[in-house]
């Protein structure tokens, strides 16, 4: 906006393939699904059916799941299908000690990770208390992402096949670039594939037992999170509750609230004090306090203050 106008922005295209896994790197719960990961390798090596391949960015999320990110400048190649599937028949294989071995000779070489345990940088990463168990490693869903400027139609469509009859878990996000008249970069994304459900495997099926799926709730999402903190900690403004103690009660009632960060980075997003809280989207009204890590109460305007970026 300029002088009371609004200023469109022209698209542009991204210089070098390198300049989106930085981005992708350092923010990636503006890009990828809203949700914080923790990359634990970039350029990774693996070995394949065709010699060794590269992963551009490999990590994982606050279950344990492994996460697989593939870019791509410009329109993407048919083939990147096949490769990220490469990729994850490599990851599906790995050990709790080859995750861990991976990640801490990634973070040797990442700013700011130097000195860190993988368990260090995943219990800051995801704001876990030292008192809660960490989840195990590989143990769920393989998680892959496709990055381009233009995802193909028939890119799309065979990541829909492939979520809906065959249970894997993979987004095709397509990213726009624009660049405002004083040279700052605005980055737009879409996820063209990924919202959609996707299948249980059949072995996991027979292991589960049956029963009737519960629709999913039409309440803003907010709504239904605040309703339970409150009843949790009875409105008292000094109780204190914890993100996992919140999930495990909505995802009991609300299954399909529990698949994603959805819960812990909404509250996050509203939360007074909370480091990161601008990295969220949508940023809330002041709603809850951050105490320490992992652990929260309900804002009380009468005495907490709110920090603003001018003080």
């Amino acid at each position: 906006m300029s002088k009371g106008r609004l200023v469109i922005a022209p698209k542009t295209k991204l210089e070098l393939e390198k300049h989106l896994e930085n981005w992708l790197e350092n923010s990636p719960e503006q890009t990828l699904a809203q949700e914080d990961f923790l990359w634990i390798g970039r350029q990774t090596s693996a070995t394949g059916e065709n010699g060794t391949i590269f992963s551009d960015l490999f990590g994982v999320d606050s279950k344990g799941n492994l996460v697989i990110a593939e870019l791509k400048k410009g329109r993407t190649p048919r083939d990147i299908i096949a490769q990220i599937l490469d990729y994850a028949a490599w990851a599906d294989d790995l050990s709790d000690a080859q995750i861990r071995g991976i990640a801490e000779a990634y973070f040797k070489t990442r700013e700011g990770f130097q000195e860190k345990t993988f368990d260090e940088a995943f219990r800051e990463a995801f704001d876990i208390p030292e008192t809660d168990e960490l989840p195990r490693l590989n143990g769920g869903d393989l998680r892959l992402f496709i990055v381009a400027e233009e995802i193909p139609s028939r890119v799309a469509r065979v990541c829909r096949f492939l979520r809906s009859s065959h249970g894997i878990n993979v987004s095709c996000v397509d990213i726009s670039i624009f660049q405002t008249e004083s040279h700052e970069i605005v980055v737009s994304t879409e996820t063209v594939v990924g919202d959609e459900d996707f299948v249980v495997p059949k072995t996991q099926q027979q292991e589960r037992p049956s029963s009737p799926p519960r629709p999913p709730s039409d309440r803003p999402i907010e709504d239904i999170i605040l309703e339970t903190v409150q009843e949790f900690t009875k409105g008292d403004l000094n109780a204190i509750f914890t993100l996992k103690e919140i999930e495990q009660i909505i995802s009991e009632k609300h299954p399909d609230l529990a698949k994603s960060d959805k819960v812990r980075n909404r509250i996050r997003g509203s939360c007074v004090d909370f480091e990161k809280r601008h990295t969220y989207s949508p940023i809330g009204p002041n709603t809850y306090q951050w105490v320490s890590r992992g652990k929260y109460r309900l804002y009380n305007s009468e005495k907490d203050k709110v920090e603003t970026d001018n003080e």
